[in-house]
């Protein structure tokens, strides 16, 4: 069975090698690159494992999973 994952990060670089090595695994991987854009995705998506940066540009890291656990 494979696995959807979401991936949050704000530096590109970052989140582009994250992808890459998870694809390489067989991972389906989607990315977002701010709390708002990932808010929307979790909530709109199913998703095995979300990966969070706590450092994120507007609405944090710690405030889009509370977000997502609320709903």
């Amino acid at each position: 069975m494979v696995q959807k994952l979401l991936i949050v990060d704000d530096e590109p670089v970052i989140l582009k090698g994250l992808k890459y090595s998870l694809e390489q695994e067989s991972y389906i991987v989607e990315t977002a690159v701010d709390g708002e854009n990932a808010l929307s995705k979790a909530l709109n998506n199913v998703f095995d494992l979300i990966v969070l940066d706590l450092m994120l540009p507007g609405m944090d890291g710690l405030e889009v999973c509370q977000k997502i656990r609320k709903n």
